[in-house]
């Protein structure tokens, strides 16, 4: 049973384009390499909003600059990035 909302929409997509009759084994193929490119998608979505928090904390020249953390606040011990 599909719960969630892109296994509908993915299901949807290849009723629409295969038919409710397609052979199963093509049906299964085609819903594994929707659903690794929905994963896909995923990832670099997550991959983009972490580099955007990077460069709008400035996180990424604090590292280049070999400096501290912003996170890790004053009197922390800490000598490196963290």
């Amino acid at each position: 049973m599909l719960t969630r909302d892109t296994d509908m929409i993915i299901e949807e997509l290849i009723n629409s384009s295969c038919g409710e009759a397609a052979d199963p084994r093509c049906r299964h193929l085609l819903f594994h390499a929707l659903h690794g490119l929905v994963r896909t998608a995923q990832a670099e979505q997550l991959r983009r909003l972490r580099s955007d928090v990077e460069l709008a904390t400035g996180g990424a020249a604090q590292m280049a600059a070999g400096g501290v953390s912003l996170t890790a606040g004053c009197g922390s011990g800490s000598t490196g990035p963290t």
